[in-house]
């Protein structure tokens, strides 16, 4: 048995399950070359969605922290939450456990990303709350985000910066190497001259170009 708080409401009735999910960020950057590379990142923030039911009259299996609340007070609570945009603790707490056994817990600050009402005239006055929270992430995870993104720009900066010359390999002319490594096959006959070529058409494999 566990009890499911968000902020200071307790809700009366745990839900039959809660989902996590956490999406990765890993990224492809595009080299110079045309090669990709995976730049790999921390995950990103959880979300963790569950829908709990909100008794429409006294029942025996339903908690409250004083007496019993009317569905819509809880409503309201959520409304009041999503305009007051802060972020919220979120907790699911474990009742009942046998001594010494590992179980899992959450106890996490969380922003309230949703929330859906479901009313269904032969469940009587019960009403179904759908949930969607995120984990809430501090500025400092926006300064680490974007040194990162900076040391990616510095990367491919330093790509092209040692791309200063090129190896012929076998169906290669001047204009797809030119396109490739400096992003303009109109180049061919300036490298071309860059490295003496009478005939731009005429290079082979192994051979080393210039291209700048």
């Amino acid at each position: 048995m566990y009890e499911i708080y968000l902020g200071n409401i307790l809700f009366p009735v745990a839900p039959e399950k809660i989902t996590y999910k956490t999406r990765s960020r890993n990224t492809v950057v595009e080299m110079i070359n045309m090669e990709e590379i995976s730049r790999l990142k921390t995950g990103g923030l959880t979300e963790y969605s569950f829908d709990v039911l909100l008794p429409g009259t006294r029942v025996p299996y339903a908690k409250y922290e004083a007496s019993f609340k009317e569905p819509y007070e809880y409503i309201e609570q959520m409304e009041e939450m999503m305009k007051e945009c802060s972020p919220v603790l979120f907790r699911m707490v474990r009742k009942g456990v046998p001594k010494g056994r590992k179980v899992s817990s959450v106890k996490k600050t969380v922003t309230v990303e949703g929330f859906s009402v479901t009313e269904a005239a032969d469940e009587g006055f019960d009403v179904v709350l759908g949930i969607v929270l995120r984990e809430y992430g501090a500025a400092q995870s926006i300064k680490r985000e974007m040194q990162s993104s900076f040391e990616s720009a510095e990367d491919v900066r330093e790509s092209r910066k040692s791309a200063e010359s090129y190896v012929v390999k076998e169906g290669d002319n001047l204009w797809k190497i030119c396109r490739q490594m400096l992003n303009d096959g109109s180049k061919a006959y300036e490298v071309a001259r860059l490295n003496g070529i009478g005939n731009p058409d005429l290079i082979y494999p192994g051979q080393v170009i210039r291209l700048e």
